[in-house]
């Protein structure tokens, strides 16, 4: 790529063939070597509107090059710019709704940057000599390529501070920010060495526009659009965003050309499709407690190198990582928004690096936009809260044009019903075609290899009732409600498909299952010589404590117990009986002082409409009424005279 542009060039391009050569031929490689589909041009359409000054709205199929289809003209516009790079001038900002996939969008650009010598000599500076001496002078800087130079940063939390970043900022003088909402939104508004003016800012791009416009992220990313000049252009991609038009406005885009790139059916013809032909769609409706056998035999019939499993929760996640391992036979890698950045990248690192067969156990913060290599398969153990989120979970697999294969499990009853739902939404499932036949001896020895686990600690015992309360609460939000009704599920079933030694207390058992409030064990089979209560933790400070709590309460010493086992007026009582005394004072006078002053203020108001002839009487009377008060003080010291006359 030349660091120059001619002249000629400088006019907006009809297509991506008529980039700069290097980068064009560049493009034209990636898009053979992934086999992008014709059906799918979402670089070609996207790519010269972008550059031509166009707001876009890109909806398209997952794994169809969305990233480079704003990347490309970001570069591009940079690159054509008039003016040199100022210090502090940001041009372009890439908004992505999580970590994972504002890390991943900034590689790729780094990638891009490779073809650009100037650039790409500035990111990657030559290490000084290894022979250097300490006592040597320093060399001097290495001469770079003449500009423009293309400078990204990401700016994702808990990988660095919000110092950290500022600090950065002013030494690498980035003009291109990639980053989550939080972080962005901190960098924007809290540091004035970043400078977005109108006639340098350039574009910004929503990448999963339709989930960056949920509620979730509305506080941050609306102080992202105060920040940001309102001339500029502004691009929203993603595979459900036609989800979001009615927010378009509040993104500062009011006539934006819209592209909607679908796949033509094979079956009927219509371009109708929202997922790649090269990706197949399956569910398997199963009995709760088939679920785990069904997916240990889909994956050694299927040859399954790498997997990902879909779970509704983060207790779920934490949870099923430790039971999975033994009864799957595979590497198991647990990651959600919980999990510190750091571990996040890497189990997701481990994952990728895996020689072996693995999983990846997550939840929907790895949904979308993700680019994982050579992943054979998708489950969907639990469907997805949100029904726009199904088509991103299962694009995972089957991009580029690679084959993939996506199963959603689906227990027996109301939730058949779901893929009626979805075929209706446009999303066609077929029955997998070699359905697992699971005996009730083989769904019964994998329930006794998870209660054989959880009998080995009581920690695990824990997590089971954490993680089974979250999913209850998830199932009881997951839409369309009428098909996931929580009325609906067959405790039994899925207590025991959970390994449960008792049930957790619920008002949802309360309610809906009423015999697990009277017998914490019933329909879970339990065997009736084991007894719960010798379960011990494997941490010794923690077995100390509940054997504490036990000889407490067998002494009938209720105040012994924690604060988190008592609740409502209990609770409260043993909090202000353990508040300090001090404490106390402070809070009664503090008390009296509002007291007094709502006293003064309701005075005030009731005077207002009063007479003067009404005013005087009560003033009179405020003055007996004082007047009788320090004479009752004075009783109390035993100095009382009498009211007079």
């Amino acid at each position: 790529m030349a660091a120059e542009t001619p002249p000629a060039a400088k006019k907006q391009p009809k297509s991506f063939e008529a980039l700069t050569p290097e980068l064009s031929s560049w493009i034209l490689d990636y898009t053979r070597s992934m086999h992008f589909s014709r059906t799918t041009p979402v670089q070609g359409m996207a790519i010269p509107l972008l550059m031509g000054n166009k707001d876009l709205v890109v909806e398209a199929v997952t794994g169809s090059g969305k990233t480079l289809a704003f990347l490309i003209p970001i570069v591009e516009r940079l690159l054509r710019a008039e003016e040199p790079n100022k210090k502090g001038y940001v041009r372009s900002i890439v908004v992505a709704p999580t970590k994972e996939l504002a890390s991943q969008i900034y590689d790729v650009l780094r990638g891009l940057l490779e073809f650009h010598p100037p650039s790409a000599a500035k990111l990657n500076p030559p290490p000084p000599p290894a022979d250097q001496d300490e006592d040597d002078t320093l060399p001097d800087a290495p001469i770079l390529p003449p500009g423009p130079y293309i400078i990204p940063q990401l700016l994702i939390g808990g990988r660095t501070k919000l110092s950290e970043d500022l600090t950065t900022f002013t030494s690498l003088n980035p003009n291109i920010l990639i980053g989550t909402p939080k972080r962005l939104s901190e960098v924007l508004t809290q540091s004035s060495k970043i400078i977005l003016k109108r006639h340098v800012f350039d574009t910004l791009i929503l990448d999963e526009a339709d989930r960056l416009l949920d509620p979730n992220f509305q506080p941050d990313l609306q102080k992202i659009l105060d920040a940001v000049p309102k001339e500029r252009r502004t691009g929203l991609f993603s595979a459900s965003v036609s989800e979001a038009v009615n927010e378009l406005v509040r993104v500062g885009m009011r006539y934006p050309f819209k592209i909607s790139a679908r796949v033509r059916s094979s079956g009927t013809g219509a371009l109708d499709k929202r997922t790649p032909e090269s990706l197949k769609l399956c569910y398997l409706t199963l009995k709760p407690t088939q679920k785990v056998p069904a997916l240990r035999q889909v994956l050694k019939e299927r040859v399954v190198e790498k997997g990902i499993v879909y779970v509704s929760t983060r207790a779920g996640v934490d949870y099923w990582s430790l039971i999975l391992p033994s009864l799957l036979g595979v590497g198991v890698f647990p990651l959600h928004g919980d999990h510190k950045s750091a571990i996040r990248t890497k189990n997701l690192r481990r994952f990728k690096e895996c020689s072996t067969p693995a999983i990846l156990l997550t939840t929907d913060v790895l949904a979308r936009g993700i680019d994982i290599p050579d992943i054979d398969l998708v489950v969907q153990l639990d469907p997805p809260t949100q029904p726009k989120d199904f088509i991103h979970r299962c694009g995972r697999t089957g991009r580029a044009g690679k084959r993939g294969l996506a199963i959603t499990f689906l227990s027996e009853g109301s939730e058949e019903d779901y893929v009626r739902y979805l075929e209706l939404q446009g999303t066609k499932l077929e029955a997998y075609p070699t359905a697992p036949a699971i005996s009730d001896a083989e769904a019964a020895e994998v329930r006794e290899s998870i209660r054989a686990l959880l009998m080995q600690k009581r920690e695990l015992h824990d997590r089971s009732q954490r993680a089974f309360v979250s999913w209850v609460q998830s199932y009881s939000k997951t839409l369309p409600s009428d098909i996931f009704n929580i009325r609906n599920v067959d405790w039994s079933e899925v207590g025991r498909a959970w390994g449960l030694l008792r049930w957790p207390k619920m008002p949802e058992l309360k309610r809906y299952f009423p015999q697990a409030v009277q017998d914490r064990t019933v329909g879970l089979d339990i065997p009736p010589t084991f007894d719960l209560d010798t379960l011990e933790y494997a941490d010794k400070a923690s077995e100390s404590k509940r054997q504490d709590l036990i000889e407490s309460v067998s002494r009938g010493e209720r105040s012994a117990l924690p604060l988190s086992k008592l609740g409502g007026a209990a609770a409260e009582m043993r909090r202000r009986k353990e508040r300090a005394w001090s404490g106390q004072k402070e809070a009664k006078s503090l008390r009296e002082e509002r007291r007094e002053r709502k006293e003064v203020r309701r005075s005030a108001e009731k005077r207002k409409g009063m007479s003067e002839s009404e005013r005087k009487e009560a003033r009179e009377l405020d003055e007996l009424v004082e007047k009788v008060r320090e004479k009752g003080e004075k009783a109390e010291e035993g100095v009382f005279e009498g009211f007079g006359d």
